[in-house]
């Protein structure tokens, strides 16, 4: 009996050193492990860029930076081509303008040449003046030629509704310029290039009151309608038209159009 039992508490006096020495070996086993996980850790953070690169994403990154400074200096160039094409429509504008003022004015001008060339036709308000040949002469045998509407009685009223600010004046429908003649051709009167006799229609567009005004201002107009009129017979009628109308185009504007045989 007692041997058995000395056995057997031998046997329990080895077991505790197994064990004890399992546990070291699993803790060193434990710390190896731990070992080759850091160093395996460790090598694969240096190794990192090289990995990355290796997948190509490091490549990608600078294809994407590539394509950012592409894109800018694509908007630089845009903003560079729009900031001309600014300029040049600023230009284009400026020059729509000069050209459109040109052809204003130019077309100012035409207008203004038509009126002093009587070329254009005019309508408004106006003075109608109807005067004609005394049509009994033989109670005047005093004086038969003041029984008669010569040229000199026509440029006195021709020339006074001018100063009055005429804009056209017509004599029977041939319009005249200032530089217009007028004169006796025998018993009828030349007008431009255009024989006219008695009665002779004057017409004028302008302010009313200021041409009425100008032919009493004028000496040889009121000479001709205050006196002359009554003293030898002759017939004069004036008349304010709101809407007189006179045909553009007059004939010749030079004074020079009276022809040497057609003078008096």
């Amino acid at each position: 009996m007692p041997s058995g039992r000395r056995t057997n508490e031998s046997t329990l006096r080895t077991r505790p050193s197994a064990r004890s020495k399992s546990r070291r070996g699993d803790h060193l086993l434990f710390a190896i492990a731990t070992m080759v996980v850091g160093f395996l850790l460790v090598a694969a953070v240096r190794n990192a860029p090289q990995v990355l690169a290796v997948a190509g994403v490091g490549d990608r990154r600078e294809d994407l930076i590539q394509v950012v400074h592409e894109l800018e200096a694509c908007r630089d160039e845009l903003e560079m081509s729009l900031a001309v094409r600014r300029l040049e429509i600023s230009a284009l504008e400026a020059h729509h303008v000069t050209w459109r003022e040109v052809v204003e004015e130019h077309s100012q001008q035409i207008r203004d040449l038509s009126m002093l060339t009587a070329m254009l036709a005019v309508h408004g308000p106006g003075l109608r003046i109807t005067i004609a040949d005394n049509p009994r002469p033989q109670g005047f045998p005093s004086d038969l030629e003041g029984a008669l509407v010569h040229d000199y009685d026509l440029r006195a009223l021709i020339n006074a509704l001018w100063s009055g600010g005429a804009e056209a004046i017509a004599v029977n429908d041939e319009r005249l310029t200032q530089l217009s003649a007028v004169r006796c051709v025998g018993p009828t009167v030349l007008v431009n290039n255009t024989r006219l006799a008695s009665p002779f229609r004057i017409e004028a567009v302008g302010h009313t009151t200021s041409l009425a005004q100008a032919l009493q201002d004028d000496d040889d107009s009121r000479s001709l309608i205050n006196e002359h009129v009554e003293r030898f017979g002759l017939l004069l009628k004036m008349e304010e038209i709101q809407n007189l109308r006179l045909p553009g185009g007059a004939g010749s504007t030079a004074p020079s159009a009276l022809r040497r045989d057609e003078a008096p």
